[in-house]
């Protein structure tokens, strides 16, 4: 492949944006496990994922989405046990196969977290990483998390929801709770968690719609859910992956042709999940 095509290339370009999230928690010491660990979840995604393509599809290429899906795991997720990632990051890439309308359902990323909460707590749980004072390397973050979803037509979704969410947050949990205040609500748009979750999770091309007008509805629906979930059980970090969870199944029959036996199942196997995290005492950790 050309070099000029190499820079087209969408994932690629995702690829090099979490690599430098995940340099930026490794120099501000938030990242949770050793640079030979994520080197070896990295391989690991990239073997697994070429060997499926290979058996199931007899096709052989370089998976750079699946380097995406364990980056994210590492960024996203912290654990008391090695073998765990592995595990998550192998089932969210096992879940792409299980597709509708030619396309898989949910994002690979988020949904490993959620798998991760569903299958490991409280041995695993979400990270909520600080992304330090490198104000140069942020700014690179966002400027090329901003140019890919231009790109794919995804930069509503992005706006739309951090105007939503914060709105929301401000007139629902704002207006009740004396003790919250809007400084403490924006220190979490710095966090790595919050830039994975609104730049690489939320705006999955497969996983959302095309329309402009179901984007904004869309993100309208997580940021409620979310707000919601803050409202009702309690302010974690986990509400933001549930929400997604529940949302792109929600917004199925609107972009995807399915039958209503195998919608009405995936809508059962959603809250089933959803509602055994939920019922979890929430944990997360700090790094």
């Amino acid at each position: 492949m050309k070099f000029s095509n190499l820079l087209k290339n969408i994932q690629l370009q995702q690829l090099i944006n979490l690599t430098l999230l995940i340099f930026l928690a490794y120099s501000n010491a938030t990242l949770q496990t050793s640079l030979y660990m994520v080197v070896g979840l990295a391989l690991f995604a990239l073997v697994f994922e070429m060997l499926l393509n290979y058996y199931l599809d007899k096709k052989i290429f370089i998976p750079y989405s699946a380097i995406i899906t364990a980056f994210g795991v590492i960024l996203m997720v912290g654990w008391l046990a090695w073998y765990i990632p592995f595990v998550v990051i192998a089932i969210a890439l096992l879940q792409k196969r299980f597709k509708i309308d030619s396309s898989h359902i949910f994002n690979p990323s988020n949904f490993a977290v959620v798998v991760a909460m569903a299958l490991f707590y409280p041995k695993a749980a979400p990270i909520v990483g600080e992304l330090g004072k490198n104000s140069f390397v942020i700014l690179i973050v966002l400027a090329l998390g901003a140019l890919i979803l231009y790109r794919v037509n995804r930069l509503t979704i992005s706006l739309s929801f951090v105007l939503f969410y914060t709105l929301l947050e401000y007139l629902i949990i704002g207006s009740s709770d004396p003790m919250w205040h809007f400084d403490e609500f924006v220190v979490k748009f710095y966090s790595t968690s919050f830039i994975v979750y609104v730049i690489f999770m939320l705006t999955d091309p497969i996983t959302t719609p095309d329309s402009r007008t179901k984007q904004i509805l869309f993100a309208f629906v997580v940021a409620l859910l979310a707000v919601l979930l803050d409202y009702f059980i309690g302010m974690h970090t986990r509400n933001l992956f549930i929400a997604l969870f529940v949302t792109s199944i929600l917004f199925l029959p609107l972009y995807r042709d399915m039958c209503r036996k195998t919608y009405l199942l995936l809508l059962l196997f959603t809250s089933i999940i959803s509602c055994n995290i939920l019922m979890q005492k929430a944990i997360y950790f700090s790094m």
